[in-house]
């Protein structure tokens, strides 16, 4: 089979995170086929090998999409792969997938991890342990995921939390006794305002992503909530930031005579590659192996990287996968970049 036929098999399976089975039954089949052995844990990450003697190369994608992408109205042409206009493509993280299953038919002596609802907040990586890779040796480890054009590293990639706020007021009729509310919504309001939001400096960003309030015009509302996110490279500045929406919604509540209840939860850290990192140096040496220029950037988005670096402590670099416009309805991948992927895939084992 060529890289193409993977993916259009790959577009076809349901994707949604945490319902992926499709995906990775598909997987199983085709890496068993090729002379691998399966290694899954509970929460359902595929690791495949031949061997567990010697240090190892490991490539890794996740097979979740972004709802838009489950299940793609796939196009193509001689050029490119792209959809109708009326979901996205996939190619976050299927050409990844194709391009490692491609890979792996000449049976490399190299790992292949496929991970679980990635789009979600890395949260299949996130339950990768040291004791599930602790029969191998890992040199290095390469995940693709990225936007841009086959032959870029991201250099770095910021932690994320996640913080939820409700505000609990005291409801009552709106038009009879609104002086005997409290409401909800307003407190809310005023802590979001009181919030600094966007870019925040080179190194941090925030936004805030949702907002409930059920009810009616003739209540005053007694619950409002809303859902904040906290970027940076810096973990510093993103706890700092992260506990300053707190102080900000607990002085909120406090002027409306509201109660308030936060939670901040770290989906995952940053990390920062240095340039005479051994996997970087491995990396550029395969770019330029297949005929291209390595591009270093940095990315504002988390990937399973975060997770492996992080937790792991393996060494670790996300690879661009070749697609454009991912999660969007404009997403496409041009196909001279799935076979560059290929090829990159191969050199980055040898």
């Amino acid at each position: 089979m060529d890289v193409f036929e993977y993916f259009r098999n790959l577009a076809a399976l349901p994707s949604l995170s945490w319902k992926e089975d499709a995906v990775c039954s598909y997987i199983i089949r085709k890496m068993t086929q090729h002379g691998y052995h399966l290694s899954d844990d509970a929460a359902g990450n595929l690791l495949f090998y031949r061997t567990m003697e010697g240090r190892k190369i490991m490539l890794a994608a996740h097979t979740d999409t972004v709802p838009r992408a489950s299940e793609p109205h796939l196009l193509e042409n001689d050029d490119e792969f792209y959809t109708d206009g009326r979901t996205a493509l996939g190619a976050d993280d299927k050409a990844a997938i194709a391009a490692m299953l491609k890979a792996a038919e000449d049976s490399p002596d190299a790992l292949f991890l496929f991970t679980r609802a990635e789009e979600i907040g890395l949260q299949g990586s996130a339950k990768l342990t040291k004791e599930f890779f602790a029969p191998f040796d890992i040199e290095a480890a390469y995940v693709f995921d990225a936007s841009g054009p086959v032959g870029t590293c991201m250099m770095s990639a910021p932690g994320k939390d996640v913080i939820s706020v409700t505000m609990t007021g005291r409801t009552a009729h709106a038009g009879f006794a609104p002086e005997k509310g409290i409401n909800a919504i307003k407190a809310a309001a005023r802590a979001i305002d009181m919030t600094e939001t966007g870019r925040i400096d080179e190194e941090t960003t925030c936004n805030i992503g949702s907002f409930t309030a059920p009810g009616s015009t003739n209540v005053v509302p007694d619950t409002a909530s809303f859902i904040a996110e906290v970027r940076s490279l810096s973990n510093s500045k993103r706890e700092a930031l992260s506990h300053a929406i707190e102080e900000n919604s607990r002085k909120a509540a406090e002027a409306f005579g509201a109660g308030c209840s936060v939670e901040i939860r770290n989906l995952y850290l940053p990390y920062t590659v240095n340039e005479g990192d051994s996997a970087l140096i491995r990396a550029m040496g395969a770019i330029e192996a297949i005929g291209r220029r390595p591009v270093l950037k940095s990315t504002a988005g988390g990937s399973d990287t975060n997770n492996i670096r992080s937790n792991l402590g393996i060494d670790t670099i996300t690879l661009s996968a070749g697609y454009e416009n991912a999660h969007s309805v404009n997403e496409r991948i041009r196909k001279e970049e799935m076979i560059a992927l290929c090829r990159l895939a191969e050199a980055l084992i040898r």
